[in-house]
């Protein structure tokens, strides 16, 4: 048994938001799960890795990208009483990087690259 066996393939979902005022990581967040617990033909589970006001990049199960990409195009508001925004899904990949690219988004730090330069990870401490 290999891991992608017991862990699962995924997808990621680059998208942009357009609106007036951006709501902020925690608003999406929640406005994406609440959508996600809803949706028809049982829940999907929205993994926000990258977002930064006008862009982001959600982490999905394969077998439900496709539930996920009509999910956020359907997101109207970021809440009860929040604004209205308009979430168009631009691309989907098996890897970040490629939606990294695709969406103009930095890479940033290799793991080894910053630890090489000293930079501190953000890993629990071990037991």
């Amino acid at each position: 048994m290999t891991v992608r066996d017991k862990t699962g393939r995924h997808r990621y979902i680059g998208f942009t938001l357009e609106s007036a005022f951006r709501p902020g990581r925690e608003d999406l967040g929640r406005a994406l799960s609440d959508a996600g617990r809803v949706a028809p033909g049982g829940p999907v589970q929205f993994q926000l890795t990258v977002y930064d006001g006008q862009r982001g990049i959600v982490k999905v199960s394969h077998r439900q990208k496709e539930a996920a990409t009509a999910i956020l195009n359907s997101v109207k508001r970021t809440g009860r009483d929040g604004p209205p925004v308009t979430i168009r899904t631009v691309v989907t990949s098996g890897t970040i990087c490629t939606v990294k690219a695709r969406l103009g988004i930095p890479e940033g730090p290799k793991p080894w690259e910053r630890k090489r330069a000293g930079l501190k990870q953000n890993r629990p401490a071990s037991r």
